[in-house]
């Protein structure tokens, strides 16, 4: 008799794991998906770069170091009050979106009448035209680049929010580093350094 009960009772758990399993299924399959967002990029990448990070980024850049005062003194510049920080804390913030900005899909590096401009004549740049053929050909190396920006102005955020002046100094050079190895491959590869 003891053998039949605890057969009953395998068997029941048996279909009872296998209700539970197929409710948990269906239940999963029954879930809203995340709804995909149509981009409309309005500005080109030069935009944003101009108008998004270069400010954010200079923002950050002077919110803390050293400066000369006229007496000669080294008086040390950072953010005194909580909404001091709060602004730059938003800064880096603007920066870490601006990074997806960067990525939208269908975002053109400049506006037509633009494409094959420099910012001087004999500037040793690469066009916007010639910038964007090196996206289209490689964008795995433009997705790395902005992750890598997004990636410091993250830290960025937590150092202004934890209102870390040394922090801040150290995530600016980040910043700094990032911003540069990824005009080095796409605005002025063909700079020549000084020797």
């Amino acid at each position: 008799m003891r053998t039949v009960y605890w057969f009953l009772v395998v068997i029941i758990a048996m279909f009872g794991t296998a209700f539970v399993t197929q409710h948990a299924s269906a239940a999963a399959s029954a879930a809203p998906a995340t709804p995909v967002v149509e981009a409309s990029p309005v500005g080109t990448i030069k935009d944003v770069m101009k108008g998004i990070v270069d400010p954010n980024a200079m923002a950050i850049w002077d919110s803390v170091g050293a400066e000369s005062a006229a007496n000669g003194d080294v008086v040390e510049k950072a953010p005194k009050t909580d909404a001091e920080w709060a602004v730059i804390e938003h800064n880096a913030l603007t920066l870490a979106e601006a990074a997806n900005l960067l990525l939208t899909p269908g975002r053109p590096m400049s506006r037509p009448d633009e494409a094959n401009s420099k910012s001087q004549p004999d500037a040793p740049e690469l066009t916007p035209a010639q910038i964007e053929k090196k996206i289209y050909d490689n964008r795995a190396e433009w997705v790395k680049h902005a992750r890598d920006l997004q990636a410091t102005a993250v830290k960025a955020m937590a150092a202004a929010k934890a209102h870390d002046k040394d922090g801040l100094l150290d995530v600016g050079e980040a910043i700094d580093s990032a911003c540069e190895s990824c005009h080095v491959v796409y605005w002025y590869p063909d700079e020549k350094k000084p020797k």
